[in-house]
């Protein structure tokens, strides 16, 4: 028979080993508490975290972004120069045409029925013109025969008779030249970019019925703001990025418009493609527009410069503290702009200003 055993007869914990380690943990939590103290440095004052930016030089690049559109080298829009019915069109759009070729035929009975007239006018007065010719060289082979008067009336028919043909030739030559007007032909060679008349339509001149373009060469054509017009110039490197495409191609500019546009306040550029494109007339293009590059110069970024009025400044960390300092930049259409005046190498620059106020304890992210 086994005997349960009594609570008070369990092995007791001497009193002076629960003592030492109660002590041992003690230390434990104030050696804790210490490290995180120095960790902390709570004494110190802390400064408000910012995001800043660390001045190095290095190369930049001016560059100018500009959406512009495909233009051909040459571009005409074809109208008539008379009112009349078109009796005919026999090109559509995209037919290739060589200058001279029938664009339209226009109903021009009455200007071929003026050239009848002019040419029968003609014809007959030619016959009379010879008959005065005949009796003029009749008087003169008379000689002494004949009376002086007769032989000057004579002539003087003969010139009048010569004069009055000139006329008619004239009169049928323009006859010649209205009915021509009534023949719509291309001023050039090129691509018909555009048809706006159909056979049966009454055109008149303000009716644009063609538009051909000389394809041959392609251009990108795009309006600069007058606040940049004065940095461009012939020469310009660009790269171009059509809509659509994933890769630039080069070009540079080959012509930018002595005049600044008084109504849109654009000069007006134009950009040639370094190789041969095959693109549509009217298709929207990137063009950026290489300006100037330097390898060693200063930027920052634009959200790190406040301006007020004609002043510009940042705010730089020195010790610790934000400081003010005045500078001085290259304004430009970009994220980053150089640095021209203020700020040196190694400079540390606040991003953010606009959220801390100088004189302040700021501590850099």
């Amino acid at each position: 028979m086994v005997a349960a055993s009594r609570k008070d007869d369990a092995p007791r914990r001497p009193r002076g080993a629960r003592r030492m380690g109660f002590a041992a943990a003690l230390v434990i939590l104030l050696g804790l508490a210490g490290g995180y103290a120095l960790w902390q440095r709570p004494w110190e004052a802390r400064g408000q975290g910012v995001a800043t930016e660390t001045l190095s030089p290095g190369p930049i690049s001016l560059v100018l972004s500009l959406n512009g559109k495909v233009v051909a080298r040459e571009s005409v829009t074809v109208r008539s120069s008379v009112s009349a019915l078109a009796t005919a069109v026999p090109v559509r759009e995209g037919a290739e045409v060589d200058a001279g070729d029938v664009l339209a035929l226009l109903d021009g009975a009455i200007a071929e029925a003026q050239v009848g007239q002019a040419q029968a006018a003609l014809d007959a007065q030619q016959v009379r013109q010879r008959q005065a010719e005949a009796t003029a060289e009749r008087t003169r082979a008379l000689g002494e025969n004949s009376p002086r008067s007769a032989l000057e009336d004579a002539e003087r028919a003969a010139a009048a008779a010569a004069s009055e043909t000139a006329q008619l030739q004239a009169a049928l030559d323009l006859a010649r030249r209205q009915l021509a007007q009534y023949t719509v032909r291309s001023p050039i060679s090129g691509l018909v970019l555009s048809r706006g008349v159909e056979a049966g339509q009454l055109v008149d001149p303000q009716t644009e019925m063609f538009t051909v373009a000389d394809t041959s060469e392609l251009f990108v054509e795009a309006d600069v703001d007058e606040s940049f017009s004065a940095y461009i110039r012939v020469g310009l490197d660009a790269l171009l990025l059509p809509v659509g495409a994933t890769q630039p191609h080069a070009g540079s500019v080959v012509f930018a418009s002595p005049v600044v546009d008084s109504a849109t306040g654009g000069r007006r550029i134009r950009i040639a493609f370094a190789e041969s494109m095959a693109l549509p007339v009217g298709l929207t293009v990137n063009a950026s527009v290489i300006v100037d590059e330097t390898d060693n110069a200063l930027s920052l970024s634009r959200r790190a410069i406040l301006t007020e009025g004609a002043r510009s400044f940042v705010l730089r960390v020195e010790n610790g503290i934000a400081v003010e300092r005045a500078v001085s930049f290259l304004d430009w259409p970009a994220d980053r702009v150089m640095v021209t005046e203020g700020l040196a190498a190694g400079d540390v620059v606040i991003l953010d200003p606009e959220t801390v106020e100088p004189g302040a304890l700021v501590t850099p992210r």
